[in-house]
């Protein structure tokens, strides 16, 4: 069930992730996707439970001493030339490929990456944070409703298309995960990813990009929801694992 290999292997991803920052790290993850490098992307070096969840932990930890802010995951911690910071990246690297190792190898009907990375941080929150995990949730007002309605269902019409015409699942989330590269250099840019991927898993199994387009819509929201309910905290818990898990959770059971 576990290849003791490949979790040493991930520390060194987790130290990775650490060094350049998360948000980078999970950016170059995007590219190797693109690339073609999918185990690559997904295995001990990039893969989001270990090179990004790692990059999460770090910055939760550094924000003890250094780094401004535990939510920070833009900032490439090897500024702070502190071996500690490395060291909790590379461990939760290795965490994170141990558990979703577990979880793939007892068939959990969902994305095990996806949701080790939910798992590792609110682990993070919990042992460098505040305790808190849950924040109230406040409806988006009409212009940001239409906004997530209108992203939601264009992003998934062609994340689904893109994923039949290739008949490659994760082509949308690879140009989703890349895109960000407009949130570390500018500020501002869309996070789709967790609207992407779900809409392709849905898509394939259906045959048909409206279905795709639907799941795109509901991953929107559900994104907007859990980023007012869980990531209000002084850490990052990242809001498109959890969307990522649930709804390729409701692919595998009823699609």
């Amino acid at each position: 069930m576990f290849g003791g290999l490949e979790i040493v292997a991930a520390f060194g991803g987790g130290v990775f992730g650490a060094a350049v920052g998360a948000l980078p790290a999970f950016i170059m993850t995007g590219i190797l996707v693109l690339a073609g490098f999918t185990d690559m992307a997904f295995g001990p070096w990039f893969g989001p439970h270990v090179a990004f969840a790692g990059g999460v932990a770090a910055a939760a930890f550094a924000a003890k001493n250094d780094l401004e802010s535990g939510k920070d995951i833009l900032t490439p911690l090897i500024k702070f030339n502190d071996g500690s910071i490395l060291l909790v990246g590379g461990i939760f690297g290795a965490i994170g490929m141990a558990v979703q190792q577990f979880f793939a190898g007892i068939n959990t009907p969902t994305d095990t990456v996806a949701l080790t990375v939910a798992i590792s941080g609110i682990a993070a929150r919990l042992i460098f944070g505040e305790k808190k995990l849950f924040h109230g949730y406040s409806m988006p007002d009409g212009k940001t409703g239409l906004s997530l309605l209108v992203l939601g269902l264009g992003v998934g019409l062609i994340s689904s298309y893109g994923s039949i015409a290739t008949d490659n699942a994760v082509l949308g989330f690879g140009i989703a995960a890349t895109s960000l590269i407009f949130v570390q250099i500018m500020g501002v840019g869309p996070v789709t990813h967790h609207i992407a991927l779900p809409a392709a898993l849905a898509a394939m199994a259906a045959g048909n990009i409206w279905i795709g387009g639907l799941f795109g819509i509901i991953g929107a929201l559900l994104g907007d929801f859990f980023t007012k309910t869980m990531n209000e905290g002084n850490t990052h818990v990242d809001p498109p694992a959890f969307v990522i898990a649930l709804l390729t959770l409701i692919v595998v059971l009823f699609m």
